[in-house]
């Protein structure tokens, strides 16, 4: 029974988390078998407040017994009430299909953040007398008691960006730390474990704070230092007890437009305690130090910040391509990305080098940033002149660039660049691959597009002077990103960045947090309530919808009140960013509202779907508001079509493809109507030599419906034509992320990202159809599985790998003369229906780990074989 062991135990969704705030925290695991239909009967929870009783079976915190069912995922912590910095330890046990018991897994332990106000002994602080963009050097000195350390923790909440030192050194890897927030509604905290930072006597703990999102940024600390002895010693932020700030060599920051950096300004040691002996002898602090001033209490409710933080995933060489008549040498770092470039150099003191990012290179070679708008998007670097090699990367910014150019003034000379691609740290969660290159290196640039656009937030853009998280475009582009990462903690904190920004009537705003569009929203934004089901879904998270039920009810009702007749005429966007022969113009070239669909439609079609998921919602609940939910929804469906559909051209609205698939893909078209809308959608790109018209609610929604309606050539063809408007043309271009118009070198207007993951919602395609890989309707954290394949005419091959809570999915087709040959893995404790394409003819073999074995055909659907497994390795074998 070994293998039925219980690995990879998650607290909050994370391994081994610090500053869990959650009074009843989500716990969860994994078991690995190869057995076929094996799964999970029951559980066994323990929990101590240390590893020691733990292993001696003492448990002082919880023991749950032996509790019947599945349940492996959103397991709410129910034991003794938890305090503030405790460390629990916990190990899991399970039976199995056969009710035979597992060995407990290896122990694992999360740990709580700062749960109650008073846990926080400081004051805020910052600096009022200037030194706006600069980034501020801010430490303190202590001494600890001499006595052997049992613990010591490190709790530092910023308002702004920081950098953690002690003693002389960085602690931890977190960059751009900490996530946006609406600093007045939550402030994040970092739990930093320093148990071996802290020296016997004198020590420092020095911060660099950036602007980041806050204008002037502001900090609150807070050590705690257990002794074996079971005394403790607490430092944190105030004024008059040795708190103080100087000017840094950061002379200025800013997300958009860059940091510059004078190395001459550097104080050695400056975050040592040897330091101390040598400047900070007087109440003035020479060397340009004085004392930190306390500042207001940008009033959110502290969190633990749980979710990956940026780091750099990718360092590359750039190429050098050519230098200017000016002296400035151009580089290219292989791909567009976010991030900024690391150089070495040596020379003499005040010697400058300034580096300047772009996506594109305009039509005489050299950068082009028309695309950044107001954004800078430069680094410069004042040589120290020591006579050793310098290096350089910036702190308190970041770039979405593929080119750069560098220009040195002075005697200098660089040794070496290096392109350093950064974004939040979420695992990537798919593999897709097949047997036609372009779609695999589609699959990649939309993955990596998306990866650019996860910054503790998912923005819109990582280049120009925007880079928010837009609820209108994840409207469409969410489930996409759990495909391609694991975004369980990241949506978590993003979903309370939704929930921020909800006002008092229950609209929310166009982006959260919220400091660009509008307020009130879109009303086609239905992130509030299609986010927090997608956690449940995914993640099995019922807790997010308890939470979040009454506010997206709050949101529904008001959203009712404006509407006319049950339609919502009121927009911004509509279908946005279709191709420019699709919008209407305006001065500055192609606009993004669409022409051909009615705004009034997306409005009320995404009405129409709110109502939908919250009433599945209530479902889940098991709330009172089913019945009114439903009598809603037929309302609100008969309205549209009232106003929409035609009867006798079976077309919505003006019959473009975004009305037709967007009428589809959320629901509203009668059941005898959906044959012949999908059909006039298939004509519509028939007319359009196989192109899509559509925009970013239109385009997912086409496929999906596409692939639903099984027409899986339609949606292979416009997924791969390689003239314009198409992905293939942007590739054929060069673009290695997706750029945010259709024609962005043919337009280029006010809105042109290069990289922007609006339009690669569609990459649900490759994991969702083309493998096949989705949840059951109904179901949560993906235990139960549909894999219901497409297989275009021109395609042979397919495989995708996906990691979800249970455990790895795979996916794999091909052909083979005359057989075609589907290979699924389904994972412990997960049942799967499994769908045999119908065109591919009779199921004549089924194995399972390469053995022969039977399957009970569960069922047909449109002459689709449907099987229904649990755990195990199973292949399908059909004559063509």
């Amino acid at each position: 029974m070994n293998h039925y062991i219980p690995v990879n135990l998650r607290c909050e969704y994370e391994m081994r988390p610090m500053g869990v705030q959650k009074s009843q925290p989500l716990l969860s695991w994994q078991v690995k078998s190869d057995e076929r239909d094996a799964f999970q009967s029951a559980y066994q929870i323990v929990a101590a407040s240390d590893q020691e009783k733990l292993e001696g079976k003492v448990y002082d915190l919880w023991d749950t017994g032996k509790v019947m069912g599945g349940r492996c995922y959103g397991v709410l912590y129910e034991g003794s009430p938890l305090k503030s910095a405790q460390r629990v330890w916990w190990k899991v046990c399970i039976w199995n299909q056969n009710g035979e018991v597992s060995g407990y897994s290896a122990p694992e332990w999360f740990e709580m953040g700062l749960l109650e106000e008073e846990d926080w002994k400081g004051k805020w602080m910052g600096f009022l007398g200037g030194l706006i963009g600069n980034g501020i050097l801010m430490r303190y000195s202590f001494n600890s008691l001499g006595k052997k350390i049992e613990r010591a923790r490190a709790y530092v909440c910023c308002a702004g960006y920081y950098e953690l030192r002690m003693n002389g050194k960085k602690i931890g890897d977190k960059l751009l730390d900490p996530a946006p927030s609406d600093y007045s509604r939550t402030l994040l905290y970092s739990a930093y474990d320093i148990t071996e930072d802290v020296r016997t006597g004198a020590n420092v703990i020095g911060l660099i704070l950036g602007t980041g999102w806050a204008g002037q940024p502001k900090v609150l600390v807070q050590l705690n230092i257990e002794y074996e002895d079971g005394s403790i010693q607490e430092e944190f932020t105030d004024w008059g007890i040795g708190w103080c700030v100087a000017k840094g060599p950061v002379v200025y920051n800013s997300i958009y437009d860059g940091e510059d950096y004078d190395a001459r300004l550097e104080k050695d040691g400056w975050d040592t305690p040897e330091y101390e002996s040598r400047f900070l002898k007087e109440h003035q602090r020479p060397d340009g130090w004085i004392l930190a001033t306390v500042v207001e209490d940008p009033g959110g409710k502290r969190t633990g910040e749980l979710l990956p933080p940026v780091r750099v995933m990718k360092r590359t060489k750039p190429e050098y391509i050519r230098t200017f008549k000016d002296g400035r040498k151009l580089y290219d770092a292989g791909e567009n990305q976010s991030g900024w470039v690391r150089l070495t150099a040596k020379g003499e003191a005040g010697s400058k080098i300034t580096l300047s990012f772009a996506e594109v290179l305009d039509e005489s070679g050299d950068l082009d940033k028309r695309a950044l708008r107001l954004a800078r998007c430069e680094d410069s670097y004042i040589l120290r002149g020591t006579g050793k090699s310098e290096e350089y990367a910036p702190r308190f910014t970041y770039h979405g660039f593929r080119y750069f150019t560098v220009k040195i003034e002075g005697e200098a000379e660089i040794s070496e660049l290096t392109a350093e691609y950064i974004r939040s740290s979420v695992k990537q969660n798919a593999v897709f691959s097949s047997d036609d290159e372009f779609l695999n290196r589609l699959a990649a640039v939309m993955r990596h597009t998306d990866g650019c656009n996860l910054m503790g937030i998912p923005t819109d853009c990582d280049q120009r002077d925007e880079r928010h998280g837009w609820t209108t475009d994840t409207t469409s582009r969410a489930e996409g990103c759990t495909y391609h990462y694991d975004m369980g903690s990241f949506f978590e904190k993003w979903a309370r960045d939704v929930y921020d920004t909800q006002d008092t009537k229950g609209y929310f705003a166009d982006t959260a947090p919220f400091r660009w569009g509008r307020r009130p929203c879109d009303p086609q934004v239905n992130t509030p309530v299609s986010l927090v089901l997608l956690m449940y879904e995914v993640y099995g998270d019922r807790r997010i919808l308890e939470e979040c039920y009454d506010s997206m009810m709050k949101y529904l009702m008001v959203l009712l009140k404006e509407a006319d007749g049950y339609l919502i005429s009121r927009t911004g966007f509509g279908e946005w960013a279709c191709p420019r022969e699709e919008c209407i113009r305006e001065e500055y070239g192609a606009g993004a509202a669409s022409k051909n669909v009615t705004p009034t439609l997306v409005s009320t079609a995404y009405l129409y779907y709110s109502i939908s998921q919250i009433k599945e919602i209530a479902r889940i609940l098991k709330k009172d508001d089913i019945q009114y939910l439903e009598g809603l929804q037929e309302t609100v469906r008969q309205k549209y079509n009232e106003r929409f559909l035609n009867k006798k051209t079976f077309q919505y609205d003006m019959g473009s493809q975004s009305a037709n698939a967007l009428s589809l893909a959320l629901g509203l078209v009668p059941g005898e109507y959906k044959d012949a809308v999908a059909d006039n959608i298939a004509a519509d790109i028939r007319k359009h030599n196989g192109h899509m018209t559509t925009g970013n609610m239109g385009t997912k929604a086409l496929l999906e419906v596409l692939c639903q309606a099984g027409r899986d050539d339609e949606a292979y063809e416009i997924m791969t034509v390689r003239t314009a408007p198409g992905f293939g043309y942007m590739l054929d271009k060069g673009a290695t992320t997706v750029w945010e118009r259709w024609e962005a070198d043919e337009d280029n207007n006010i809105m042109n990202s290069r990289n922007h993951p609006m339009l690669a919602a569609v990459c649900v395609w490759f994991y969702k159809y083309l493998g096949g890989i989705r949840v059951q309707p109904g179901s949560s954290g993906l235990q139960q599985l549909v894999i219901r394949p497409s297989v275009p005419e021109g395609l042979n091959k397919v495989h995708v790998q996906m990691e979800i809570l249970n455990g790895e999915v795979t996916s794999s087709w091909r052909k083979e003369k005359e057989n075609f040959i589907l290979e699924v893995t389904v994972p412990f404790n997960t049942r799967a229906q499994i769908y045999i394409p119908g065109k591919c003819g009779s199921v004549s073999r089924i194995l399972f780990n390469g053995e022969v074995t039977e399957i009970k055909k569960a069922g047909e659907d449109r002459h689709d074989c449907i099987f229904e497994t649990g755990s195990g390795k199973y292949t399908f074998i059909t004559k063509r």
